[in-house]
């Protein structure tokens, strides 16, 4: 069955193909512009189909007209069928809960457990309204409610539970019962670097209350366990100030010693280095000089290094003393004295793994104090004189880099190509023939171009290969080769399937625009066919006996107790700390095809979109195929289409193509609507703060709050007003507009003077690595998301 909606502002048709129920979306409100609609079900709507609506609200967002509605279906009484009536007061609560209207949280959570009190949910509704209670300061009724979570649900997220316990005793004041708590929630199940976490906290909180062998307890159980040197460094120093606090001075001092000596490159071993000399502990001068230098108190490390060299004979001193020297003098300007620091290992220790590193030292120590033609002919010398140190290599790629961006570009060009030819499987070969080709581009001279690009091709991989044979089918179009042309072309595709460079020849092979729409959309599908398509794949591909169907959990996946763990934690509400939960399973399981499909399957059914693309990308990976030679069914669960109702939405009344819209959402979240990045980027298109403060005047959204865009249907508004705003502004030049959506309109609109509208001439002019492998990574997504989504 096939259902053809009309061609509005240009965009193609969107064909829906109808044949199993079970993969529809369902029904779907029209999304408003404003963070508030209001469009609520009536009471003439069936139970059913206003359940099923309320739902939707909720997931995309829209947390008022889901309270809105569930409330509708509650008012219907006894008339609404009584599983319908339960799920609609449960979703009441979750509802209000996310909307941080507590007291109706409660209020219908309250009727649910005093209603249904059959429901497999009872357990749940008691930890969200423990959750709303928190949420209000009702520290004893949340204590009861969790408390009654645990007595019916015992055994599965009981860390997690007793730390909420905790938090609310110690907001009581029940300081002995809060530390029982915390100290059991550390001893229950949770994954690795949570439990650290909580470990941490539960060390505070017994340091501030006086106890600190309980203290010290805690951090013994963290360096147990945790293995990442800084955060090591980072905890013993607590302990050692634990100690301190504590009175005992001794045992203080030492631990700070164990942090001098063991982490010398972390900030801890300089305030222990303080602390001990404050202390009278005397430390050894060139320990002294690493901690210093690594801690950017270089004339404190070069006075330690003068120090220890005075009270030693040379065949005493090593090599990397005098290396870490001559960096301290010249951090502080002084040239000279750091050359003959880097000489003394030059002359002292020919042998030593640091004597090629001081040859680059003082090539760089040159380019630093601005003596380009010093560094250059230093860095040549080292290739005639020394090229069997490792570091040749490095040296060649530096002085045809120094030459190249001081317009000497026929000597840059010579410099690679003697690097390619002395060197040619090191990285900094092959980044030295892009960088002479690209030269040789610049410059006028395709013929030199096309014969570097074409010798990159064939002594590198990956994606440095299909980008090397992109360029060269690009160069022989320009000469009239078409037979080369195309060849390269499909070389391109076959060495790095799913990159940007793949996509790129592919749409040059078939004479296609960049970012060209398909003629239509088909975004429904015969999922129960394409599932058995894709389990018969696996059988083959993986030489599977099983009997059945594979997607199922297998046992010892549904005895996984973080599987269990993040199931129990994402009904619940708690999404960030089930999303660690997930991703700890799909990490064990990386390279295992099936039950990476096994966790897609089912993360996609509970709606943990994230995780279930990450299991998904595993099959991919781990069976060793592109996305688009893999089954429908499993490219899919990589390439979502979530939300599909408000992208769609967002997409028309913007012009936007939805694909587009798709591939940018993927980049940016993974479609993880809680997404939070470091500048302060929230939600599914990763909205800065402020952007999304402009973007909120222009769009008169009342009473906005950054946290709006966590909310699946803002995030997508936000995200669509400004691509739009970028694609007018260049002239819908989509490689321009991804670049001003990610580094701003201005550096977009300067690229594009140098380069002209040609995409890959673009990509070129980009001085922002970030930038152009965004655009790469958007480009790549959308040929995927055109091939599965794009109809004929």
């Amino acid at each position: 069955m096939f259902a053809a909606g009309c061609n509005l502002n240009g965009q193609p048709d969107v064909i829906v193909v109808t044949a199993a129920p079970a993969a529809t979306e369902g029904p779907s409100p029209t999304p408003t512009l404003t963070p508030t609609p209001t469009i609520p079900p009536t009471p003439t709507i069936e139970p059913a189909v206003a359940l099923r609506l309320a739902d939707r609200y909720l997931v995309n967002g829209y947390y008022e007209n889901a309270v809105a509605a569930y409330q509708t279906i509650l008012a219907q009484g006894a008339s609404a069928p009584q599983d319908i009536g339960a799920a609609a007061a449960f979703g009441l609560g979750r509802s209000a809960l996310r909307e941080g209207l507590f007291a109706d949280a409660i209020n219908a959570l309250t009727t649910f457990i005093g209603q249904y009190p059959q429901d497999p949910r009872q357990a749940q509704a008691y930890f969200l309204r423990g959750d709303a209670h928190l949420g209000m300061s009702n520290w004893t009724q949340a204590l009861a409610d969790f408390k009654q979570y645990l007595a019916l649900r015992p055994g599965l997220i009981d860390s997690y539970v007793h730390e909420r316990i905790a938090d609310a005793q110690l907001a009581l004041g029940q300081a002995e019962p809060a530390l029982a708590a915390y100290a059991q929630a550390a001893e229950e199940g949770r994954s690795l670097v949570p439990q650290l976490a909580l470990r941490e906290k539960v060390a505070r909180i017994y340091r501030t209350a006086g106890q600190p062998d309980a203290a010290l307890a805690q951090y013994e159980a963290i360096l147990a366990a945790a293995r990442n040197a800084p955060y090591r460094a980072q905890i013993e120093y607590e302990a050692a100030q634990t100690l301190l606090e504590s009175g005992d001075q001794v045992a203080g001092l030492a631990r700070l010693e164990t942090i001098f000596n063991t982490y010398p490159d972390s900030p801890q071993a300089y305030q222990a280095m303080r602390m001990l000399t404050e202390n009278g502990v005397e430390l050894d001068d060139y320990a002294r000089g690493r901690v210093s230098y690594f801690y950017g108190d270089y004339e404190g490390a070069i006075d330690a290094f003068n120090a220890y060299t005075t009270d030693h004979i040379l065949a005493e001193v090593p090599a990397a003393l005098y290396l870490l020297l001559g960096r301290a003098y010249r951090e502080i300007g002084s040239t000279s004295a750091a050359v003959t620091a880097f000489q003394t290992v030059i002359d002292q220790y020919p042998t030593d793994p640091a004597f090629g590193e001081a040859l680059l030292e003082q090539g760089r120590t040159k380019f630093l104090a601005n003596d380009i033609d010093g560094a250059i002919a230093h860095y040549l010398n080292i290739a005639d004189n020394y090229g069997y140190v490792p570091q040749a290599a490095e040296a060649l790629w530096r002085a045809g880099y120094l030459y190249g961006t001081n317009d000497r570009p026929t000597e840059s060009r010579q410099v690679f190509e003697r690097l390619a030819d002395t060197y040619p499987d090191t990285d900094q070969a092959h980044s030295g023939l892009f960088l002479a080709a690209s030269a040789a581009y610049k410059l006028n001279d395709p013929v030199g171009a096309e014969r570097l690009y074409a010798k990159l091709a064939v002594t590198t991989t990956g994606d440095n290969q299909a980008a090397a044979y992109l360029w060269v089918g690009r160069l022989a179009l320009q000469r009239g080769d078409q037979p080369t042309a195309e060849q390269a072309f499909r070389l391109a595709a076959g060495a790095a399937p799913d990159s940007y460079f793949a996509a790129r020849a592919q749409d040059i092979l078939q004479g296609r625009q960049a970012f060209t729409p398909p003629p239509a959309y088909r975004f429904e599908f015969d999922e129960a066919a394409q599932l058995a398509e894709a389990e018969t794949w696996l059988r083959e591909k993986l030489a599977i006996t099983q009997e059945g169907s594979l997607w199922q959990l297998s046992p010892p996946l549904q005895a996984d107790a973080r599987l269990i763990r993040g199931n129990e934690l994402w009904a619940v509400g708690a999404h960030n700390e089930a999303e660690i939960e997930f991703r700890d399973v799909i990490d064990a399981h990386q390279n295992n095809a099936l039950t990476s499909f096994q966790l897609a399957v089912f993360l996609r059914g509970i709606g943990a979109y994230q995780p279930s693309i990450l299991a998904a990308a595993n099959i991919i990976r781990s069976v060793g195929v592109g996305t688009l030679e893999a089954p429908l069914f499993i490219a899919r669960l990589r390439y979502p289409v979530y939300y599909l109702d408000v992208v769609l939405d967002a997409a028309q009344r913007r012009a936007i193509d939805p694909l587009l819209l798709f591939s940018l959402i993927r980049h940016e979240s993974l479609f993880d609507t809680y997404a939070t990045a470091a500048a302060g980027e929230k939600g599914l298109t990763q909205v800065i703060p402020s952007t999304a403060e402009y973007i909120a005047q222009q769009l008169q959204w009342p009473n906005y709050q950054h946290s709006d865009l966590f909310r699946p249907y803002a995030g997508v508004e936000f995200g669509a007003f400004y691509l739009q705003e970028q694609l007018r502004r260049f002239d819908e030049n989509v490689h321009a507009a991804l670049a001003g959506y990610n580094a701003g309109p201005g550096r977009a609109a300067s690229w594009l003077q140098l380069s002209g509208s040609d995409p890959d001439s673009f990509m070129t002019a980009i001085t922002i690595d970030s930038t152009r492998q965004y655009i790469e990574r958007i480009y790549s997504f959308y040929t995927i998301y055109r091939a599965l989504y794009g109809a004929t």
